[in-house]
């Protein structure tokens, strides 16, 4: 294929994938079709299938995208500075990409499934977990973390949970509840830190 070619196919595939994160905004992750998704792009459905090889690879891709988008918020996050910090800010990067990406967010952490399968195996390179795993391990060695009974993989996955309950109750539970998140989400992760600091 050409570079010009490259580019155009670039581009359509594009306007698909941002068509289909349209049509789920509208319709839930099954509420669409392939047929619904070719007519928004003036394409026939078997067009389709020269970008996406289907609807769940579709979605797939659109997932990758989002954990991509993640990792990239929370990487923006400066590592220098006492490590707690970090971990504050870790936690509301994780929440203001859910927040700015609420339906990118709800397909990659909330319809997707980990591709990871047990603590034995490291996350991926690309995981954003990966991004606070990394800085618990830092925070630990600094002295900054007291492990007692919790390791790095326990802490991470409590920060980690502890965000991604308040990011899904604010969109869910919580929608038009009338609350200053920004300041309980700042409290909560103070509290969690302070506590795991004294562990």
């Amino acid at each position: 294929m050409s570079a010009s070619g490259q580019r155009r196919h670039d581009r359509n595939r594009r306007a698909i994938l941002d068509t289909a994160l349209e049509l789920i905004e509208q319709s839930g992750l099954d509420g669409w079709s392939m047929r619904e998704l070719a007519e928004r792009v003036d394409y026939t459905v078997g067009a389709l299938y020269r970008y996406v090889d289907g609807k769940a690879a579709l979605v797939d891709a659109l997932g990758a995208e989002a954990m991509d988008g993640l990792r990239a918020r929370m990487e923006r996050v400066a590592p220098a500075g006492p490590p707690l910090d970090r971990l504050r800010e870790l936690g509301l990067a994780y929440l203001a990409f859910a927040e700015e990406q609420p339906t990118l967010f709800r397909i990659a952490m909330g319809e997707l499934p980990s591709r990871r399968r047990s603590v034995e195996a490291e996350p991926g390179e690309g995981s954003p977990y990966t991004v606070l795993l990394d800085a618990v391990r830092a925070a630990i060695e600094t002295g900054a973390l007291a492990t007692g009974a919790l390791d790095a993989e326990a802490i991470a996955y409590t920060v980690w949970a502890t965000v991604h309950g308040m990011a899904t109750l604010e969109r869910t539970h919580l929608r038009g509840f009338d609350a200053d998140f920004a300041s309980l989400h700042g409290a909560a992760l103070d509290r969690l830190l302070a506590g795991l600091a004294a562990a």
